[in-house]
């Protein structure tokens, strides 16, 4: 007798610890309870602005017209002209008053400087023209939109808001149960209560949050979600 108050007693805690939802009704041994329909979303590609058209002043700078032509700077006439000397270095040794030698150099003319008149070579050198085009000055200019494609997730709204479906019976919502549900979920990147075996605000809310993202029924331990979450059951 006591040991039937104490399972009936943990019964009673475990129910109240572990029922997320509502049991709508029970039949067969199945339950049933009333759970927020699935959030389905579909996929809408479009086509976006990226830049729209606008108009932009631009400075235009001065443009040239480049040819190319010759012109002479040494005209060849005659010129008069310095022809410079020429002369032929030749070293000699001396001697001095202390018995000593030193080499010196002597320079002797083979011709002397002159003047005369002689005719300059006539040269030619090719030169760059810039004529000017056009003057600087500013323009508008049009510069037509540019478009991205975009893939934008649209939430489809059910015409249902609430589905039966069958959930997890309270009586056999069991540790081992809690303990894969948590351990799932953190697998996955959602917070959960750190395994304290008991589904807490914290691993409730992330099996919502799980449930939102997979487009499945909202509320509770609902058959598609212990089955997409691999729990046995």
């Amino acid at each position: 007798m006591k040991n039937l108050l104490v399972i009936c007693f943990m019964n009673l805690i475990s129910f109240y610890c572990f029922s997320q939802i509502e049991i709508n009704k029970q039949d067969s041994g199945k339950c049933f309870s009333m759970c927020g329909a699935p959030m389905i979303y579909r996929i809408e590609n479009i086509t976006a602005v990226n830049i729209p058209k606008h108009k932009k002043t631009l400075s235009i700078p001065s443009s040239y017209l480049v040819s190319f032509d010759t012109v002479q700077f040494a005209s060849g006439d005659s010129v008069w002209k310095t022809l410079p000397g020429i002369y032929d270095a030749v070293e000699e040794k001396i001697s001095l008053s202390n018995g000593k030698t030193k080499t010196i150099t002597k320079y002797k003319v083979i011709q002397e400087p002159k003047h005369e008149f002689t005719r300059d070579e006539k040269k030619i050198k090719e030169i760059t023209i810039y004529e000017a085009a056009d003057l600087p000055g500013r323009k508008k200019i049009e510069f037509p939109a540019t478009y991205t494609k975009v893939s934008l997730r649209k939430l489809v709204n059910p015409e249902v808001k609430e589905i039966e479906i069958q959930v997890l019976c309270s009586d056999k919502l069991t540790e081992k149960i809690i303990d894969q549900i948590q351990m799932k979920l953190k697998g996955l990147g959602y917070e959960t209560n750190n395994f304290s075996n008991e589904l807490g605000e914290t691993t409730l809310d992330s099996l919502k949050k799980f449930q939102q993202a997979n487009e499945l029924p909202i509320g509770g331990l609902n058959f598609p979600t212990l089955d997409l979450l691999g729990i046995a059951y």
